[in-house]
């Protein structure tokens, strides 16, 4: 079947298109989802993944290249993959970076009474995030919470990368002072 052959499939909604697909790109969905991932069992989720997502993206998209559209569909897909899995390494799903930007001012936690101080910091750090403005609220929860990279969050929101970092600069500097001042620092 030709690659237009199954595009007017996808956009008819008939369920052989994704049949048609399998049989003529199955092997070369794996093949890139492996070169990105480490186990057979993660790009063979990832290749089902990509079959699902081809079915949500045709239409409204109409490649010229049904080849390089499931390849570019594939890498993303397998990358974001790969990325969460890092991610989960690294701390439970928040980058490494973001954990160290924290750590100056969140003190270790090694004995019982630095579990009760955890615990007042815990709810410290609730009372200060009510007390931030909104879009000061949004990007520290969305970065320290989500584990959102600041161009995520640029994208996400539609500013400026530069207005993420220098917001989550400021709320440190902020969070810092508002934790000496409780004395929890």
């Amino acid at each position: 079947m030709t690659d237009q052959q199954i595009i007017s499939l996808f956009q008819a909604r008939d369920e052989k298109a994704v049949s048609a697909l399998s049989d003529k790109y199955r092997r070369t969905i794996l093949n890139v989802a492996r070169s990105h991932l480490h186990s057979p069992e993660d790009a063979e989720e990832c290749t089902n993944d990509v079959m699902l997502k081809l079915w949500q993206s045709i239409p409204p998209a109409e490649p010229n290249s049904l080849e390089a559209f499931i390849v570019t569909v594939t890498q993303r897909m397998a990358i974001n993959m790969a990325e969460r899995q890092q991610a989960k390494k690294r701390g439970g799903g928040i980058p490494a970076q973001s954990l160290d930007e924290l750590a100056a001012a969140v003190p270790a936690r090694d004995s019982v009474e630095d579990a009760v101080r955890h615990r007042m910091l815990t709810e410290a750090v609730e009372r200060f995030l009510v007390s931030l403005d909104d879009d000061a609220q949004t990007i520290f929860v969305e970065h320290y919470h989500n584990g959102s990279a600041p161009r995520e969050i640029a994208v996400k929101f539609g500013i400026t990368g530069i207005h993420v970092r220098k917001s989550l600069m400021q709320t440190r500097r902020k969070l810092k002072a508002f934790l000496t001042e409780e004395g929890l620092l």
